[in-house]
């Protein structure tokens, strides 16, 4: 019986996945449609990338297991991603480190995303201002980490949202809009269990899932529950809280810790 509910589970994804046009290996579509893991991402992303033109170059920095790559090349974008070392699925991926000199053009980019990699890096400033030489004036950053995460053994630096802003400031970004993870009020593995239930049945009933409409439900609440600073004393119990920032370049010199 769970292997014949898993079978149809992967249908059900395939399906949902076809219908919005998108190409995803199977090792990956999970990640469209479960919550607390890429469901919320696919909204957010969008949003924050909202103002880029079509078929914007965006650099991956970081690929995350492939699931941001295959959200934005589907999305339109022209994608590149770059990592440490090699990763499956993911073609013409450029290796290199972010806080060495970047193998890419000044103001090859449109947009970057570089998600849950700062906080492991030693010369995090340094790795910002590589980002922000390769990223073009008119350019969106979205930078995505972990707050008070101290049990991660690859983990460099403990950061607060205000850590965060102030490391952005010193690579020379301001935040343009910022989103806090994860949302309230809906415990992850219940509403997993229900929303993949119901497109189950929905897939065998009508051909036809209902992911369409839970994913977009759960993306929006997820960002509207963000967007709330006054749930910050709730949110910070949780071991997944964190913070997604939407950056553009400062105008100016980098913010001078040193000096103030």
């Amino acid at each position: 019986m769970k292997a014949l509910m898993i079978s149809w589970h992967g249908k059900a994804k395939r399906s949902y996945l076809e219908r919005l046009g998108y190409t995803v290996p199977d090792r990956y579509t999970s990640s469209f449609v479960h919550y607390g893991g890429g469901a919320e991402a696919q909204h957010i992303y969008g949003r924050l990338f909202s103002g880029l033109p079509a078929r914007a170059r965006i650099l991956i920095v970081g690929v995350m297991g492939g699931r941001d790559y295959f959200l934005l090349k589907n999305l339109g974008y022209d994608v590149t991603a770059m990592d440490i070392g090699p990763q499956p699925d993911i073609d013409g991926i450029v290796f290199a480190n972010v806080e060495d000199t970047l193998p890419f053009a000044d103001a090859a980019f449109d947009g970057i995303l570089i998600g849950e990699v700062l906080e492991h890096l030693r010369d995090d400033v340094v790795a910002l201002g590589n980002l922000r030489r390769v990223l073009r004036d008119d350019g969106t950053l979205i930078v995505t980490v972990p707050f008070y995460n101290d049990w991660e053994e690859g983990h460099m630096r403990i950061h607060s949202p205000k850590s965060g802003e102030r490391l952005l400031n010193m690579g020379g970004f301001e935040v343009a809009d910022y989103v806090e993870r994860p949302a309230l009020g809906l415990p992850i593995r219940p509403v997993n269990i229900v929303q993949h239930v119901l497109s189950i049945a929905s897939f065998l009933l009508t051909g036809r899932t209902l992911y369409p409409v839970t994913v977009r439900l759960l993306g929006r609440w997820a960002h509207a529950m963000g967007k709330c600073p006054g749930l910050r004393f709730v949110r910070r119990h949780s071991r997944s809280f964190g913070g997604i920032y939407a950056c553009r370049k400062a105008n100016g010199t980098a913010f001078d810790h040193v000096d103030l």
